[in-house]
């Protein structure tokens, strides 16, 4: 992370710049994201395909 003071490179534990003594801000945690793609659908989408499954299951049996 950059000292927002002097422009100081110094590393993220580091909490005052070792050049000038500016505290630093802390550093920002990144979000982690879902590997699968299919996590983050919304719940009408989730809700589409169950109807759509039981529907599949179903006809499966009537027929």
């Amino acid at each position: 992370m950059e000292c927002p003071k002097c422009g100081t490179w110094n590393p993220d534990d580091r909490r005052t710049c070792w050049r000038c003594g500016a505290p630093l801000p802390k550093p920002q945690t990144k979000k982690k994201r879902s590997q699968l793609i299919f996590m983050n659908l919304p719940l009408w989408v989730w809700g589409l395909l169950a109807a759509m499954f039981l529907f599949w299951i179903l006809s499966r049996f009537l027929y």
